[in-house]
């Protein structure tokens, strides 16, 4: 009986292979490529709350009676004027928070992720097409042609969809895929295909046309292309390039130099054409009309739309969108609109450019921003119940616990965050930066530490407090790692990529490998009583007394991977995250102890290892895992989540907060006693 039913599994296993085996090859045949659709449920949970910017807008798209926007922190709907109607986040059920593209189109908003392929929008449900033979599916741009959906991705080619298949263009009979695509456009039958790397592609009456540097583009790098019937003006990186369009489609001339130069523009990102001007946008914001009926040639008029206050707001990935008759900026700080009728996109265009531009910020600030980076890679709470998140680019946030920014400090001082830590005593936020230690007091006053006050290195990968030795005799004398200018009970440690930093009776001292230390590369500190652990590059140190006392690396011990990225405690027990190898624990015998076999290989980021006692929480590259220490139970938090890469963990008795590389999930403490 055994045997049979094993054989009868097998059949049905081999039956099921060979047929979609069989429907492959009938796909690859027609040129079709498979897909999966998926229903996205939502996770409606009252103790998860979502902390994400959606300042940074990178498409803009008009669906039933609203405008839609999408952001690196989700979907948001707006009103005809402006105001926040609804932000979609993952919980709502779409299927990453980083977006990158909008196209309404067939009754559905179709939204392009940055890593997770296509998804569609009804209105009141989301939905995922996957693409199982390509990988990674970032959607780079959407556009519509005659009756179809074009696709633009950067690994995947160029991709079109008639409702029921997907179907990828190809530039040659041989399945050439159209690499890195960047912008598309459409002038009638042709198609227009501007790539990262690659130059410029046409398409016309099925045959694909070649353009690159050879034939006069300023760079390979196309970020936007305006045609008419007789000219194409193709926007890259480094300025704008003009060509009749016969002599692109003449094939005799596609090895000549058909593109001219008409202006050097280094960092334009955008290009488009509204009314009877082509406008031209810079990286950073600056907008250019191009007059092209000038007989000396065409001529570039800078816009001056900036006033006084948007002087102060730096922008980056800015873009212009031509929608509903008016010109949109899209921006790294939001979005500027203006209508056609202020533009002058009327016949005396060049009088109305000289006049200046008037864009006026389009989405309401009816609610008060939470973050100035989605990228969150430290956490730490003080004694106040207030929580900093550091970013490596945009400084410190200072919040409350229900995500309100109470301060954002963004100084050259305040960048480059990697670590953040709270003196006990004095609520004093200690910041490790890339230029060296800050310290923040109560006022926010801050100063620095670097090099040039006896730190090994300004590039500071954490800190520590470690508790004082008493004061007695000669024991003090060589107990005193550290001192404590700014907590009397506590000393001072530095992380750095040269090795490890003490203070020593009020003089830095270094130890390195030539004291013992595994490598110098060093990325976390945990202060257990009076004993340090120092994750390193190269293994875990222990360290007493301001001696390396033993080393632990895969070739004395259980440790699989010698990159020591976090370090926890939960009482006694000593926790080790690596780069690769997942967590381990340091037992009372002196051993490691891996979880590999119920977690797999995890890589544990730096920062992202935290307990509250009962639970070991560990931030990975694919979600967050929960170790609950009395049932020694593991689980997996992944739709929880506003992205699978969680940079930080930190929290208190009410709630888990989880730094992630789009935004901060607060998780109240009963979800985890749930069963």
């Amino acid at each position: 009986m055994l045997i049979g039913a094993l054989f009868g599994a097998w059949r049905i296993k081999r039956d099921a292979s060979a047929r979609l085996e069989r429907e492959r090859a009938r796909l690859a045949r027609e040129g079709l490529i498979p897909f999966e659709l998926k229903p996205r449920l939502p996770l409606r949970r009252t103790e998860i709350q979502l902390w994400q910017d959606t300042q940074h807008v990178r498409a803009v798209a008009r669906f039933r009676d609203s405008y839609f926007a999408a952001t690196d922190g989700g979907l948001l709907e707006l009103s005809q004027t402006g105001a926040t109607l609804r932000h979609y986040t993952v919980l709502d059920g779409l299927p990453e928070s980083d977006l990158t593209s909008l196209a309404a189109w067939n009754g559905r908003l179709f939204i392009g992720t940055r890593t997770q392929g296509l998804a569609a929008f009804d209105g009141e449900h989301f939905e995922q097409y996957h693409w199982p033979d390509r990988k990674p599916q970032a959607i780079t741009t959407l556009d519509t042609d005659d009756g179809r959906l074009l696709i633009g991705t950067f690994a995947g080619g160029l991709v079109e969809f008639d409702g029921r298949q997907f179907r990828e263009r190809n530039a040659s009979a041989d399945a050439k895929r159209l690499p890195a695509i960047n912008c598309l456009a459409r002038d009638g039958a042709r198609l227009y295909v501007g790539t990262f790397a690659d130059g410029l592609w046409l398409n016309e009456a099925g045959r694909w046309l070649h353009f690159t540097t050879e034939q006069g583009l300023p760079s390979n790098r196309v970020v936007g292309i305006v045609a008419d019937d007789e000219r194409l003006f193709v926007a890259t990186d480094f300025g704008l390039a003009l060509a009749p369009v016969n002599s692109l489609l003449s094939a005799q001339q596609t090895q000549a130099q058909v593109f001219q130069t008409i202006a050097t523009l280094p960092s334009l990102a955008s290009a488009q054409r509204f009314g009877q001007q082509i406008l031209l946008c810079t990286d950073d914001g600056q907008l250019f009309a191009l007059n092209t009926d000038d007989r000396r040639g065409p001529r570039l008029t800078s816009l001056a739309w900036r006033g006084a206050q948007d002087q102060s707001v730096s922008l980056t990935d800015c873009r212009l969108l031509a929608l509903d008759d008016e010109l949109w900026l899209l921006t790294s700080a939001g979005i500027r609109r203006t209508h056609a009728s202020a533009s002058g996109a009327d016949s005396d265009s060049v009088n109305a450019a000289r006049a200046g531009f008037k864009l006026a910020p389009f989405i309401q600030p009816n609610t008060p921003r939470t973050l100035a980076s989605n990228a969150v890679a430290a956490l730490a709470l003080d004694g106040a119940g207030r929580l900093w998140a550091g970013s490596f680019r945009d400084g410190v946030a200072l919040l409350t616990t229900d995500g309100r920014m109470l301060t954002q400090i963004q100084t050259e001082t305040a960048r480059e965050i990697n670590a953040l830590v709270v003196e006990p005593n004095t609520n004093a936020l200690l910041a490790a930066t890339s230029q060296g230690l800050v310290r923040f007091d109560a006022s926010l006053h801050a100063t620095r530490t670097t090099a040039t006050d006896g730190l090994l290195s300004n590039a500071i990968t954490h800190v520590a407090l470690l508790p004082s030795q008493p004061a007695q005799g000669s024991e003090a004398q060589t107990a005193a790692i550290g001192v404590a200018h700014h907590a009397q009970s506590a000393a001072l440690v530095c992380a750095t990529s040269r090795g490890l930093s003490l203070n020593m009776q009020g003089r830095w001292r270094g130890l390195t490998t030539v004291q013992g230390l595994p490598n110098n590369s060093l990325y976390a500190l945990l202060a257990h009583g009076r004993t340090l652990y120092v994750g390193t590059l190269g293994g875990l140190a222990q360290v007493e007394t301001g001696r390396v006392v033993r080393v632990f690396t895969d070739a004395n011990s259980k440790l699989t991977h010698n990159w020591v990225t976090a370090l926890a405690s939960a009482g006694e027990r000593i926790f080790v995250g690596t780069y690769g190898g997942g967590v381990f624990e340091l037992m009372p015998s002196g051993e490691l102890q891996p979880f590999a076999h119920e977690t797999g290989a995890l890589v544990v980021n730096p920062n992202a290892l935290w307990s509250d006692g009962a639970r070991l929480y560990a931030g990975t590259l694919d979600g967050a895992w929960v170790f609950d220490l009395r049932a020694q139970r593991w689980t997996h938090l992944q739709a929880e989540l506003p992205a699978p890469t969680v940079l930080s963990v930190t929290g208190d008795e009410r709630f888990v907060y989880f730094g992630t590389t789009n935004g901060i999930a607060r998780i109240e403490m009963s979800y985890f006693k749930q069963p």
